[in-house]
C-alpha cells in the first residue's frame, strides 16, 4: 500500500530502496527477499521518514483501525463485513491485522497469515487488543498449510502482488476454497494514473530512464514491497481465470486522499473510479 512517499525525499532517503538492500544482502530465495523486505519495512501505514514502523503501544490499533477504513473507503462503504458472519473465512497477508480484526468483530471465524514474524506478531497484539478470537499464523501463501477445501472465504487486501510468483498464490486460494466458495483480493492497477504519472516523473524528472529503468521497474522507487506486480482489469481476469477462479465483479478505486489534489471533490471521485491505483476483484471458486 502507498505511504506518504513526496518525489522531494532523495534517492539517499528512500526507505524503500534501503528496505531492497537488505533484503538483496541476504542469502534466500525470491520469496525469502521478499520476507526480508517487510521485515525492514513492515506496512503500518507510517509516514515516508519514519524510521521506526512497529506499533509500541496497543492503543495505537484504536487510531490504525480508523486510518485503515479511512484510507480505504472502498472497504467502508462498500464492504459489508458482516455478511461473513459464522463463515470460514481466510485473510492472506494480514500486516497489522486490523482487516482480520473488523472480519472477526463481525462474527467471521477468521485464520490470518502473514510471511513475516513482524506483522504475525503484531496481529497477535491487535486480536488480544480487541479481544477476538483470530487465528493467526506466520505463513508463504504460495504453500498454503491448510487442507484441501478448507474455508468460505478469502479476503487479501493490498498484498498478492507483493509476491515472487501470485500465480502459485491463486492455485492455492483454488484449492482451499470450498466448492461455490467466494474471495476479494485488492492489487494495483497498471491502467492507473498513479503508475503513469508518478513513473513518468521519475524516468523523466529523476533522469532514470537514462540508468535503464522503465515504466515497470521504476516503481520501486515509490511502491511498497521488494515486488509489486501491476494489472489491468483483463489481466487481472485473466490470471484468476487460469487458477479456475472467475471473476464475478472488478471495481477501479483509490485511497481516501485525492488522486489529484486540485480537482474538486465531485470530480476526484470520478478520477479515482476510472483512473484510481486499486483494483478490486470478487471471485468465485469454480468447479473443474
Amino acid at each position: 500500500m502507498l505511504r506518504n512517499d513526496p518525489l522531494s525525499a532523495r534517492p539517499l532517503d528512500n526507505p524503500y530502496i534501503s528496505a531492497r538492500e537488505v533484503a538483496d544482502s541476504a542469502t534466500c530465495n525470491a520469496q525469502g527477499r521478499n520476507q526480508q523486505w517487510w521485515e525492514a519495512l513492515p506496512m503500518t501505514y507510517a509516514g515516508w521518514s519514519a524510521t521506526e514502523r512497529s506499533l509500541s503501544t496497543n492503543e495505537q490499533f484504536e487510531t490504525l483501525r480508523g486510518l485503515f477504513l479511512d484510507g480505504n473507503p472502498w472497504l467502508r462503504h462498500q464492504f459489508d463485513f458482516n455478511a461473513y458472519k459464522d463463515r470460514a473465512v481466510l485473510e492472506i497477508g494480514c500486516g497489522t491485522g486490523v482487516a482480520a480484526s473488523l472480519l472477526a468483530a463481525a462474527g467471521a471465524d477468521v485464520t490470518a497469515i502473514d510471511i513475516t514474524e513482524k506483522a504475525a506478531s503484531t496481529a497477535r497484539r491487535c486480536a488480544q487488543h480487541f479481544k477476538l478470537p483470530v487465528k493467526i499464523l506466520r505463513m508463504d501463501a504460495e504453500r498454503l498449510d491448510f487442507a484441501d477445501e478448507s474455508f468460505d472465504f478469502v479476503f487479501s487486501w493490498g498484498v498478492i502482488h507483493h509476491s515472487a510468483r501470485p500465480e502459485n498464490i491463486a492455485r492455492e486460494i483454488y484449492r482451499v476454497l470450498r466448492p461455490g466458495g467466494t474471495g476479494l483480493v485488492m492489487v494495483y492497477n497498471r491502467k492507473s494514473l498513479r503508475y503513469y504519472v508518478r513513473g513518468l516523473q521519475w524516468l523523466l524528472l529523476r533522469g532514470k530512464l537514462f540508468q535503464g529503468f522503465s515504466l515497470a521497474s521504476v516503481q520501486q522507487f515509490f511502491t511498497d514491497g521488494y515486488y509489486h506486480r501491476h494489472f489491468s482489469p483483463a489481466e487481472l481476469r485473466s490470471f484468476f481465470s487460469a487458477a479456475h477462479l472467475a471473476v464475478t465483479q472488478i471495481f477501479v478505486t483509490h485511497m481516501g486522499k485525492k488522486l489529484v489534489p486540485f480537482l474538486p471533490e465531485s470530480w476526484d471521485g470520478r478520477v479515482k473510479d476510472r483512473w484510481g491505483w486499486l483494483l478490486i476483484a470478487r471471485f468465485v471458486r469454480q468447479h473443474t
